[in-house]
Order: structure tokens, then sequence, then C-alpha cells
């Protein structure tokens, strides 16, 4: 396997010797280890699978051998899940990797369009503000824009919402395209030997690669891919494969229209087909229209959501998606999708044919229009054929129709990864894929049979916890919470509530204050909140519906202060230190097979031979709850409770299973104020 230069090998070993010399920075023998993995997957044009713990140092275990390879001439993508750790790459462990080579290699940073500030757009709304902009800004991203803009709250998020770049644009036409942010780092990302971003670019640059005539999409062609936090790359890829038709999608096509329309206009004037032009337009803005108030405002026996169709055709043959089949809107569905769908093709085959003839007879000014028509044909294009996959979906997908609030909406979600990927990524660029949580039960396959991934090589690296001394588990004694579906079937949670509500007030109180408590839904989280009893020394923050980040912010600056939370504290959250000495999972987060996608999934697992519950169900929630217990010990001097307070794990037999997912060595108490004691010892 390993194909790696000595020169390569030497200079790897030589950055860790310097970073060793440097004040603060504390050896790690597996953080050396991986870096040497990733270099011989690098060097050999091989895959594989990591399990990185958290506190071993992943971020420049990755950028040491990748800068060290970059020198030599390869290309490397490192992407992260959230925009918050590609930005920690790029402004913090970069700069660090960097500094310990003699020579750098060019790097770039690019995260999805819609989170760089539009300058056009900015100077429409605020031009006192494009000069601040323009002067501060170093990536022209919402971070900085929030940061450097002087306003404050509700105005800023205002004027970020109006300054934000579309998802389409007319590029090049574009009076302030040479300056654009975003077109920057595009034109960096398409050379540069190291490459910031997220996995959201990497599935859309795949895509557009896959569409493409020379194969390359915004990243260009490169020699390998690492993906960290790799345990959220399926939700990326479900999430940059999906498509909706809604009213609030209908509006994005409306609003990209028009933009289109008025940035072409010159050219359509000048070749003297202004009317044929507006025309175009105006025929799929009424197809848009009218269907976007047909699902604002659907027929009465529209009221509940069903499942259209499903693929492959065996699929669609089983009870389970009989069953939840709709019937009377299946007519109305296709009938929506269709005109969408055949107005959007209608429409970019006449821009196209316009575009040619414009750049025959029109010149410079035309072929200036080449990005800007490409770009909104594409949009418009990947559109219709949305609408398309709707009415004959493919792979292993369902498509349904849905409610939401007072809305209509028409989806199609992927429930089957492994193929589109393996087609996308794996079979195209050799991969390193690595995370704190990879491995489920001692084993790789929960993250291969869901991804499709096929390595060349799998390992789980030691952590560099004491989770033995460090850590102690805290399960209540038999009997003291009531049995959470039990309560729900008997319509008894309000009790259920007072239990757990009475248990979070004895942590809390014991741990004085320092407590995240993670739960399930937005219902429970409200109900027990409602209930708390704690002394007013020691305050609840509950998360909002909207503005996360704040309450997050106000939880690490207080250690009295506690947190009841929802899914996105699950995993990323961070707040090492005295801030946090209890982690309290409050029910096992188990996924309740009630929606369309959930059911054909289930329904596609049987036909495979597959329990659905056992290899889906029961692995994604030990995932989870691996993940929330790891919010608990970020280095080497935290020390901590996981409170577990779920009868369940006691009295069912799966209760064992997730306790063996969680870091071994803890002891056990019954009593909180036993496991405060010990860890305090």
């Amino acid at each position: 396997m390993n194909l790696v230069s000595e020169e390569t090998t030497h200079a790897i070993e030589l950055a860790f010797a310097k970073l060793r010399q440097r004040s603060g920075f504390t050896e790690r023998p597996s953080q050396v280890q991986l870096a040497m993995l990733l270099s011989d997957l690098i060097g050999g044009g091989q895959r594989g699978l990591f399990e990185a713990p958290t506190g071993l140092g992943k971020s420049l275990a990755t950028l040491i051998p990748a800068v060290a390879h970059a020198i030599a001439g390869k290309r490397i993508i490192i992407a992260t899940y959230t925009n918050v750790l590609a930005e920690q790459y790029w402004h913090k462990d970069l700069p660090t990797a960097l500094s310990l080579f003699e020579e750098n290699p060019s790097t770039a940073f690019l995260i999805g369009r819609q989170r760089y500030v539009c300058l056009t757009a900015l100077d429409e709304t605020d031009p006192h503000v494009v000069d601040v902009v323009r002067a501060r800004s170093t990536l022209g991203i919402e971070s900085e824009f929030r940061k450097i803009v002087p306003k404050s709250g509700r105005e800023l998020s205002q004027l970020w919402q109006k300054a934000a770049a579309p998802p389409v644009c007319p590029a090049r036409l574009c009076p302030m395209y040479d300056e654009c942010f975003y077109y920057e780092a595009r034109r960096k990302a398409e050379t540069a030997s190291i490459v910031i971003t997220n996995h959201s670019v990497v599935i859309q640059d795949a895509i557009m690669a896959q569409a493409s005539a020379d194969g390359t999409g915004p990243l260009g062609k490169y020699d390998f891919l690492i993906l960290d936090e790799a345990h959220d790359f399926l939700q990326a890829a479900t999430n940059g494969l999906e498509f909706e038709l809604s009213p609030p999608n209908l509006s994005a096509l409306l609003g990209i229209l028009g933009r289109c329309e008025n940035a072409l206009l010159n050219l359509a004037e000048m070749s003297g087909e202004e009317a044929a032009w507006r025309r175009d337009c105006a025929s799929l803005r009424t197809a848009a229209e009218n269907s976007q108030r047909r699902l604002s405002m659907p027929p009465d026996l529209l009221t509940e959501p069903g499942i259209l169709a499903a693929a492959p055709g065996n699929l669609a043959e089983t009870e389970q998606i009989k069953a939840a089949s709709t019937q009377n809107g299946k007519a109305f569905a296709e009938g929506i999708a269709q005109t969408v769908g055949e107005a959007c093709a209608t429409f970019v085959s006449a821009m196209e044919r316009r575009g040619l003839a414009w750049r025959s007879d029109l010149g410079e000014r035309a072929r200036q229009a080449t990005d800007g028509i490409r770009n909104y044909s594409t949009y418009i294009r990947e559109f219709g054929l949305g609408c398309q996959s709707v009415l004959e979906p493919q792979g292993v997908s369902v498509s349904y129709l849905g409610n939401n609030r007072s809305e209509t909406k028409i989806r199609r979600d992927i429930i089957g990864l492994a193929e589109p990927l393996t087609e996308l990524l794996w079979n195209r660029v050799p991969y390193a894929a690595l995370s704190a949580t990879m491995v489920l039960d001692g084993s790789f396959d929960f993250f291969k049979n869901a991804s499709g991934a096929r390595p060349d090589f799998e390992e789980v690296l030691p952590t560099p916890f004491d989770f033995a001394t460090q850590a102690a588990v805290y399960l209540p004694k038999a009997g003291a919470i009531p049995d959470p579906s039990v309560a729900r079937q008997q319509g008894s949670e309000p009790a259920y509530y007072r239990a757990l509500a009475r248990e979070l007030g004895e942590i809390i109180e014991a741990c004085e204050g320092r407590t995240l408590a993670l739960f399930h839904s937005r219902k429970e989280m409200e109900g027990v909140f409602s209930m708390m009893m704690v002394p007013e020394d020691f305050p609840i923050l509950m998360q909002p519906k909207f503005g996360a980040g704040n309450v997050g912010e106000r939880f690490r600056d207080d250690p009295a202060t506690s947190l009841f939370a929802l899914r996105s504290f699950w995993t990323g959250f961070d707040a090492p230190g005295e801030t946090l000495s209890c982690v309290a999972l409050v029910r096992v987060p188990f996924e309740v097979p009630v929606e369309p996608p959930q059911i054909a999934r289930a329904a596609y697992m049987r036909l495979q031979g597959q329990d659905p519950f056992r290899e889906f169900t029961l692995a994604n929630t030990k995932m989870l709850m691996r993940q929330g217990a790891g919010r608990l010990i970020r280095t080497t001097e935290d020390v901590g409770i996981i409170a577990l307070l779920d009868p369940r794990l006691r009295t069912k037999r799966y209760g064992a299973e997730i306790l063996d997912n969680l870091p071994s060595g803890m002891r056990t108490f019954d009593d909180i104020a036993d496991a405060v004691g010990w860890i305090h010892r």
C-alpha cells in the first residue's frame, strides 16, 4: 500500500518534531499514527475508514500529511459537515500546519454560495455597508459579515437575508463580478492544492461533475478526498439528493426566473427578440404561479399525506407502501409536477437556443453572458428534472405528498444512498472518512452498509482520555422514572415529565448547574421544563425554536447554568472545562417509522431480508447515544457524569447493547450524590 516517497515521510516526521517543541502542545501517539496512515492512503491512492476519538487532534493529523503530499504535487479536498468546523480548519488549524513546513502549497476555502455576501444585493439594500465589507472581509462569508457590519440583532439578520448571494446569479454580466467573493473562492478552489470545504459542496461538486462534459465540478479534478465528521456525511448526501416541490421552493424558482429575465433582457433587446424573450419567461412564470396557488390551497380532500410512488418496482408492491399510499392525491400531485417539469424543460430549451444565436450575432457582450445562461439553465433544468423524479423515482427512493403547516408539498427522498454515492464519489476518487463515532458494536459495517463505502483499510485509534477515571455513569434506580413508551400509550405523560423533572433537579443541584440535558422531542423538553424546581442560583436555559447558537454561548459562559436542548446539540456541540459536568441523555432517541421515507426504508430493508429495527433504528440510536455522551469529555482535564434517564436501558434487551457502545471502564452509580462524589474524589 505504501507508495509514499521518503522525502514526504521525512517532511511529516519533521513537522511533528517541530510541533512537539511548541509550548502547550501535548504529544499523542495516536495522532501521529493517524497522520501516517492517511499519508499511506494518499500516496497509494487507496480508501480508508477511521475512528479518531475526540482529543486525538485529528485536524492536524489530517492537515500535516495533506500539506506534505500537496507539496509533492497532489490535490486534496478536506471537507467537514459544518461551516463552523470548516472555518476552524481554515483560520486556526491550517495556518498551524503550514507553519511546520518550509514550502507552502496553494490553499483555498469554499462553502455554499448562499453563505457568501452578494455585493450587488448589499449595494441595492444598504450601500453604506458595502465599503465596510470590502475593506474588512477576507472571505466574504456570513460569519465575517455578522462580525464586521455595525448592526445588531434582528436588523443584522434582516440585512443578511437580503445581502446573501442567491442560489443562481448572472455571473460575468453582474457589474461587481470581478470583486465577487464567491466567484473568487470558486476560481481558487478549482486549482488550489488543498481546499477546505464542507460535505454539501462535495456532494454538489460530484453531481455537477457527473453532468458535465469534462467530468469536473467547481472543485476541479483532485487526487484525494478527506471527509471529517463522516458520521454526518449521510445526512449531507440525503439533503443534497432530495427534491421538494412546494410553495417556498416555487417562490425561489420565480425569484431566479425574474433575475434571469432581467439579466438577459439587454441581449434580447439588442437582438430584436425582447417580446419573444418576455413570452418565454411569462410561460414558465404562469406555470409556477398557478402550481404555487394550487399547493397553497389544495382541495379539501387532500388532508392526509401519502406515498405517490416508490422505486424499485418490488418496493412499490409491498403491503406497507400500498397501505401508506394516497389515492385521491396522486392525480393532483402528478398534474402539478408534470406542469412545472414541462414548463422548465421548454424554457431551458428556448433560452439555450437563444443563447447560441446571441453569441453568434452579438459578439463579446453575448459571450460574457455564457456563464450566466449556463447558471440559470442548469438550475431551472435541475428543477424540472426534480419534478420528473417525483413522477418516476429511480434507485431506492420514494416520492410522496405531505403537509407543512397549511401548505402541501410534493417530495422525493433517497432512502438508499449506497448506489448513488458509489457512482458519484466512491468509485471516482480515493478517500478517507473519519469521525470520533464511526464504529458500532466494534465494526464499521453500519456506515459501510448505509453509504456503500468499500474501504481498503479500517482502523479504530485509541482514545487519549481515561474514561475510567474521568467519567462515571448515573442510571436511576428501577422504578424512579416511568417507561416513556408506556406513558405515551396510557396518556400518563405528565407523571413521566414530573419524574424526569425531579431527577434532573437533583442532578442540577448535585452538579451545581453545569448540566446539558439532551431531549428527543420539543414536546417532552417543554413539558419537563415547565415542571422544574431548582434554586435560582442554578438557572436553566432552553433551546429556542430559532437561534440555537446564542443559547449555547450563554451556557458556555456561565458554569452555574444548565441547558435543555434538542438534536442539534447531540453532535458537534463543544463545551470543555468546568461549564459542563453532566450530560443527561433523557430518552433513548428511537425513530418511529411514521413518515413516508421511514416507512419506505423499513419496507425495503424487509425485502432485503433485514430487520429494520435492529439494523437501522437500533443502530442509528446507538450512534446518537455515542454522539450525545461524547459531549462530556473534551480534554484530558475534563471530568463528569453521563446520566442515562431512560428506564428501558435497564429493562429492555437492547439496553445492554446501547451501554456497550459507550466508552468502556466507567463506573455506574444509581445515586447521583455518590457519582458526583466519586468523580470529584
